[in-house]
């Protein structure tokens, strides 16, 4: 057993209680959810219409492969260079005012998107510039939009609500590109740039409109660096957040080809016009939205790695058909596929990536691995588009179904099910010491030793036990930790830990959760009988002023 799934047993997490199937469109049963779906389909159709939009406005400027895959770097690379900020902003501050300035944004930017083109003034660094500019509104809004699925619908309908989630964007991509690219061959990009900027209106009034529960207290405020700090460490030491980060990246690096490279495809090897690029989105679109009525069947049936598994291998043959067939009527039918295991694999990492963090991580956890899975697809972008260019498409997504094979293999590492045994539920422990620091020292670095008295014959299994210790410790808040044995009686050991500030430590308590406080539990099972720890805690004192001229 590994360590991390020893840290995941007991205590509420040592067994997966099976949930009976919930229905496809229950979460839609719920007034704000609905809401804010419906309003978040018609900003998806605007921005797959944005999307088809700015591909075929690139090849009509006669773009190499590089600059239209591009396309994709310009939308995603923003998620990689302020994701970590939008999620730490999106747990310091009020997430539905955050989302409302965000949807304001990419108005605005669409707006200004849609006259520039309709003026005549565009060229592919100027539809690049606006592409980023409404990347980072997207960058901003997508931490604080997943953090809040939890608050609008049951524990028991998350996953599917995640899934609506994700049929939503491909519902989006199944209207948009088609409309778009009918649109586009009738009147102009600039048309379809303009639609885009007014679906933000829809959006705005929900947002506008809802009144949201204020946020579970958590411990003394946080300041912003502080925040980023937090989520830093968070990732550093949760092992399990490590291995959707990890497979994130991946999976975002090899499937990349898929979109980036579509334009390229449709133009060169289907020699089809914008109307042709449309329906290869539709098609995915469709098939993502197929795939959401059917995953609760399939997650009955399948484990989420195998899930995942499958939606790996549909990808995978999607990208082998578009490189085998320069047919249209086949690369729709790929088009249709690609779209099934796209679903698939892009619920699966949401899922987990929400079931791996507690509440007060989670719009910073859910940063990291939007920005995990950002990174790999710019990053991917511009290695295929390079591939593209050197041997053709066709080779590029030929090369890129071999590449969904790690994908495969990364679940001998880290496995979704494992995640099943966390419970992240909050078990705050109860902090008398608060009341030992006044305020003026609640900014002064903290310091906690904590002794034990261990029976003899269980040292190597509490020593065992104490390094899962020094992981919640620091995953929680602590900056250092450490443990040592008495040199005078070997029977006793200490642990320490230090923390940025005294405000930190009462954080750090309250952070626990149900899953942490079991690890914390352990240890006790291994003190002599009649005794348990000893926790001591000091303060930083402030330097006295220097004196220039000492007596």
């Amino acid at each position: 057993m590994s360590a991390e799934q020893r840290e995941t047993a007991g205590a509420g997490g040592a067994q997966r209680v099976p949930v009976p199937a919930v229905s496809a469109w229950a979460p839609l049963s719920h007034k704000i959810y609905r809401a804010l779906w419906i309003a978040l389909l018609a900003t998806n159709i605007g921005a797959w219409m944005q999307a088809v939009g700015a591909a075929w406005l690139m090849v009509e400027l006669d773009a190499s492969p590089t600059i239209i895959a591009l396309v994709q770097t310009a939308t995603f690379l923003p998620v990689v260079l302020v994701g970590v900020i939008a999620g730490a902003l999106a747990d310091l501050v009020d997430r539905r005012r955050l989302l409302l300035a965000t949807q304001i944004a990419g108005l605005a930017v669409a707006a200004a998107l849609a006259i520039v083109t309709a003026a005549g003034f565009m060229t592919p660094a100027v539809l690049l510039a606006f592409t980023f500019a409404l990347g980072v509104c997207t960058a901003f809004n997508g931490p604080a939009y997943q953090a809040i699925q939890p608050e609008l619908v049951p524990a028991r309908e998350l996953k599917q609500a995640l899934t609506l989630g994700g049929a939503n964007i491909n519902l989006g991509r199944a209207i948009g590109p088609a409309v778009g690219g009918a649109l586009i061959a009738a009147v102009g990009a600039w048309l379809v740039f303009g639609l885009n900027a007014a679906a933000y209106l829809g959006s705005v009034v929900v947002l506008w409109r809802w009144r949201r529960a204020p946020d579970e207290d958590v411990g003394p405020p946080e300041h912003f660096a502080g925040a980023i700090r937090a989520g830093v460490r968070y990732a550093l030491f949760s092992r399990m957040l490590q291995g959707v980060l990890v497979r994130s990246f991946v999976f975002g690096l090899a499937s990349s080809a898929l979109l980036s490279l579509l334009p390229v495809y449709a133009s060169r090897a289907l020699h089809t016009g914008s109307g042709g690029l449309g329906l290869l989105y539709a098609g995915i679109g469709v098939g993502a939205v197929v795939m959401a009525a059917l995953l609760p069947r399939l997650r009955a049936r399948l484990s989420d790695d195998r899930v995942f598994a499958v939606g790996s291998v549909l990808v995978g043959l999607a990208l082998v058909a578009y490189a085998a067939t320069p047919v249209l009527a086949a690369a729709l039918a790929a088009s249709f596929l690609a779209g099934l295991g796209w679903l698939c694999c892009l619920s699966t990492l949401s899922v987990a990536s929400q079931d791996a963090l507690p509440s007060w991580v989670r719009a910073r956890g859910l940063a990291f691995c939007l920005t995990s899975l950002s990174a790999g697809v710019a990053l991917g972008a511009i290695l295929w588009g390079l591939l593209a260019s050197a041997e053709g498409v066709r080779a590029a997504y030929a090369w890129a179904a071999a590449a969904l094979v790690v994908t495969l293999v990364l679940a001998l590492r880290w496995r979704f099910d494992a995640i099943a045994r966390l419970d992240l539920t909050p078990s705050p422990l109860a902090s008398p010491e608060t009341r030992l620091v006044g305020d003026e020292h609640a900014g002064s670095p903290a310091f906690v030793l904590v002794s034990y008295e261990v029976r003899p014959e269980c040292e190597d299994d509490f020593l065992r036990a104490l390094r899962l210790v020094g992981r919640v410790r620091r995953r929680n808040g602590a900056t250092d930790w450490s443990f040592y044995r008495d040199a005078e009686r070997t029977d006793r050991f200490i642990e320490t830990f230090v923390l940025p500030t005294w405000d930190e430590h009462v954080r750090q308590h309250q952070r626990l959760t149900v899953t942490d406080a079991a690890v914390l539990d352990r240890v006790n099972e291994y003190l002599k009988p009649g005794t348990s720890f000893r926790a001591e805690h000091y303060v930083q004192p402030p330097e006295p002023p220097l004196e220039l001229w000492p007596r």
